[in-house]
């Protein structure tokens, strides 16, 4: 692939990346009811402060799609695919209906993290001095 397509890919993953973040903080803290996600989270096992935990997780949502726009870099990758694949593992061990959603939210999450992983490398390969520039 040329340098300049590898580029254009690059951009068109961060851009999605941060997207998808900040849609997810939207919906989750606006349209979505949050007496589902909240009876969600208690399913989990978060029965007490529930409320905040998932307050924290919106905002956890909304740094990471503010983070992918301002300070791309391989660990911000990297804490993303650890956060993304934390939450699909709380998911399918409390409620594992979600594996078998026609949807597919987890499954799909395998996608995601594979992208995640190639931004954390492009980045890398941009900059080989430090992992953590």
């Amino acid at each position: 692939m040329k340098p300049a397509n590898l580029h254009r890919l690059y951009w068109a993953m961060r851009l999605g990346m941060a997207f998808l973040w900040l849609w997810t903080a939207f919906v989750s803290w606006y349209l979505y009811p949050q007496a589902e996600s909240l009876a969600w989270l208690r399913r989990s096992g978060l029965t007490s402060h529930t409320e905040q935990v998932f307050a924290a997780a919106c905002l956890a949502d909304l740094a990471m799609g503010i983070a992918s726009l301002a300070h791309a870099r391989p660990w911000l990758w990297s804490l993303q695919c650890a956060l993304v694949a934390g939450y699909s593992l709380v998911i399918a061990v409390f409620l594992p209906e979600f594996l078998l959603h026609p949807f597919g939210p987890l499954t799909k999450n395998i996608t995601l993290i594979a992208g995640l992983v190639f931004l954390a490398l492009y980045e890398q390969s941009r900059d080989q001095r430090s992992f953590w520039r």
